[in-house]
């Protein structure tokens, strides 16, 4: 009875696409100044684009744990890293960890169309391997 009553209630809403949110799929033209060319031609600038938490620079407040011989190996998105026989301890409130997540030319990214296609979230970028790193 409450279903039916919902399902009527949205059904009588039409709202049209271009008003609702959708997820849409880009590619790095310029990282300075951002462009984005999405899959139907359109470019976007960094007016019209909001840049996710997790891409650019930024830091995360953690805690490691490596004894033994630790070998660890990190991929980013142009280096590598690797420690070798380590004994490191650190607590959370004194480690943190930068991250240079940063968006290069041809770079394939994913991102929300707001606002009628007047705002896009880029939130991830998407990898050869499928991850945002």
């Amino acid at each position: 009875m409450a279903g039916e009553r919902l399902y009527e209630l949205i059904k009588g809403q039409h709202i049209p696409s271009s008003e609702r949110s959708d997820i849409v799929y880009g590619k790095v033209l310029s990282s300075k100044p951002l462009k984005v060319q999405l899959s139907n031609q359109m470019v976007l600038d960094e007016n019209f684009i909001v840049l996710g938490k997790h891409i650019g620079k930024f830091k995360l407040q953690g805690k490691s744990h490596l004894k033994g011989n630790a070998n660890v190996t990190f991929h980013g998105h142009n280096q590598t890293a690797e420690i070798h026989n380590a004994n490191i301890k650190f607590p959370k409130k004194e480690f943190y960890i930068e991250f240079d997540n940063s968006l290069e030319k041809g770079d394939k990214v994913t991102m929300i169309r707001c606002d009628g296609g007047q705002k896009f979230y880029l939130f991830e970028r998407v990898g050869e391997d499928g991850y945002g790193f």
